[in-house]
């Protein structure tokens, strides 16, 4: 069997590994966006607000793949009780340290 193309691989892609590469798109054009600022000598103030939403965008995408990962491997282990996993995913989330924060010790 020929090797399918990545137009064909996009196309039979679960709705959500699609949703999750649509919201990658868009932090890729926050980026260029933000490269295109540099470029253009924009105030510092309004480079460091994109930074910032980009840096946000991707923590989320994160949290997403995070979440479909431990659904995934917990729903083959039997029947899992997604509530609690839900809050047990929004607790981790609550507690992770967010590396480069002011502040913080390396």
């Amino acid at each position: 069997m020929a090797k399918m193309s990545l137009i064909e691989q996009i196309n039979n892609m679960a709705p959500q590994q699609k949703a999750m590469l649509n919201r990658l798109k868009r932090v890729e054009g926050q980026l260029r966006g933000i490269q295109r600022m540099i470029i253009e000598e924009k105030p510092c103030q309004e480079i460091l607000l994109q930074l910032s939403a980009a840096r946000k965008a991707m923590q989320n995408a994160c949290i997403e793949i995070l979440k479909g990962y431990v659904k995934k491997c917990l729903a083959e282990s039997g029947t899992p009780d997604m509530d609690e996993l839900e809050r047990l995913i929004a607790t981790l989330i609550d507690i992770a340290p967010i590396s480069g924060a002011q502040g913080e010790d390396p």
